[in-house]
């Protein structure tokens, strides 16, 4: 995994690493924990899962734990071993043991990259709270039907392998889904609302020149919004989510039986607007609220603690932090 897996300053320096902050060792012996290269997916995939059982017995001998990553949109469970962490974004609390825990986005620095300073531009609080959104949503029944397929061929698929299983996925259409938020959020009076409808995922973006504007589109949704809706995609959890906190903007997050990270240190409801699934038409009325209960200061005090949060916590170099503090 070249690029990846090495100590090399102007690589790590793009993650927001510090040199020496921390340093890739070639024997256990040396580890305070074991990262494994390649994703839970893989080693099952490519008939490796014996690796797995060998370092699970390494790190047991060593007294450390390995951590690894589950890729994918899919919630799919996998055997698990005592001394190995999965850490994942996809899959449902509800469906997972306790050796599966959430990972946010590994994204560089955007904030800086555009706008060339680390400290964000805090919004005025105003009578009515702005709400942001760009992105895939489309209440197109084609769509919806070819989402929702998706699902049922992926259940199929675990089904052969054992019908037994409880890791199912529920049917979802992101894009329909998101579609009906955002149009219940224009209906309301106490709203702005500040919606970019795509109707392709990245606007379908063909050259490198139309990722980049439509890349900095996004970004300036987020800037000029006191509030983003987060709620999934195609797969159990939300990039946006991370992207928001980065830019220093409060979520309104949309709680469909996600996993989140570092719940056991982050109190993620004073960082978010908090809507379960369940409550999902009442959504405009849950933000008007939120921002109606906040006094000026303190609207400004959670996007300064927005920004610091994925900073310290949910960055690259916080969420390296947080692995070598949980061993």
């Amino acid at each position: 995994m070249d690029g990846i897996w090495q100590n090399d300053d102007v690589n790590q320096s793009e993650w927001g690493l510090l040199p020496n902050e921390f340093h890739y060792v070639s024997t256990i012996e040396n580890a305070d924990v074991m990262l494994l290269p390649f994703s839970i997916n893989d080693y099952y995939e490519l008939g490796f899962e014996a690796h797995l059982k060998e370092y699970n017995q390494q790190c047991a001998q060593h007294k450390i734990k390995a951590f690894a990553f589950v890729g994918g949109d899919w919630g799919k469970a996998f055997p698990e071993f005592e001394n190995i962490m999965y850490f994942r974004m996809g899959g449902f609390c509800s469906q997972l043991s306790n050796l599966n825990q959430g990972f946010p986005a590994a994204l560089s620095d955007h904030y800086l990259r555009l706008y060339g300073k680390q400290e964000i531009e805090v919004r005025e609080k105003q009578d009515k709270p702005v709400v942001g959104f760009c992105g895939h949503a489309t209440l197109s029944f084609q769509k919806r039907g070819k989402e929702n397929l998706k699902c049922l061929l992926e259940n199929l698929k675990r089904a052969i392998q054992n019908p037994l299983r409880n890791d199912w996925e529920p049917l979802f259409a992101s894009a329909y889904q998101r579609a009906s938020l955002l149009k219940n959020l224009e209906t309301s009076a106490q709203l702005e609302t500040n919606f970019i409808y795509r109707n392709n995922y990245r606007a379908g973006y063909k050259t490198p020149e139309e990722l980049e504007a439509t890349t900095l589109e996004y970004y300036e949704n987020l800037r000029n919004s006191d509030y983003i809706l987060c709620v999934r995609g195609g797969g159990n959890f939300s990039i946006r989510l991370y992207e928001t906190l980065m830019m220093g903007r409060i979520p309104v997050f949309v709680n469909t039986d996600c996993i989140l990270p570092q719940e056991d240190k982050i109190y993620w409801k004073k960082y978010v607007v908090w809507v379960e699934w369940k409550d999902r038409k009442k959504i405009a009325k849950i933000v008007s609220n939120f921002h109606t209960s906040l006094h000026p200061d303190n609207f400004k005090a959670i996007q300064l603690a927005s920004r610091e949060l994925w900073k310290n916590e949910l960055s690259v170099a916080g969420c390296l932090d947080y692995l070598i503090k949980k061993k």
